[in-house]
């Protein structure tokens, strides 16, 4: 669990701040050693290959995929960015994290299966 919170300098922003992401180590390892990819770079490596997708697609496919997959709508708002410091401090904050981290990394483990 990446905890964005405790590094408010770093990642937080005046809108959509995430404050914590839930993320496989395997898949951090992978993105740490690869070179940094932009944008504009994705979008032309679908182009290419004439996948018709467009970026903000996949936010919304994952919230539905979690919302789907014993993910309650308010944790997706809250790893996806959409609450508010307030309220993540006043509520999410005291919550056990190692549960939401589980269900969580269970319902990547099925995104992953479901994608290959």
């Amino acid at each position: 669990m990446l905890e964005h919170y405790r590094y408010s300098t770093e990642f937080l922003r005046g809108t959509k701040n995430v404050y914590i992401s839930i993320i496989p180590c395997k898949l951090i390892e992978q993105v740490s050693s690869c070179t940094p990819v932009t944008y504009p770079t994705i979008h032309k490596f679908l182009e290419r290959r004439k996948i018709k997708l467009k970026l903000r697609e996949l936010r919304s496919y994952y919230a539905s995929f979690m919302v789907r997959h014993n993910i309650i709508s308010e944790e997706v708002d809250l790893l996806q960015g959409r609450i508010p410091k307030s309220v993540f401090a006043r509520h999410y904050l005291k919550e056990n994290p190692k549960e939401l981290k589980n269900r969580v990394l269970t319902a990547l483990t099925q995104l992953e299966q479901t994608l290959n």
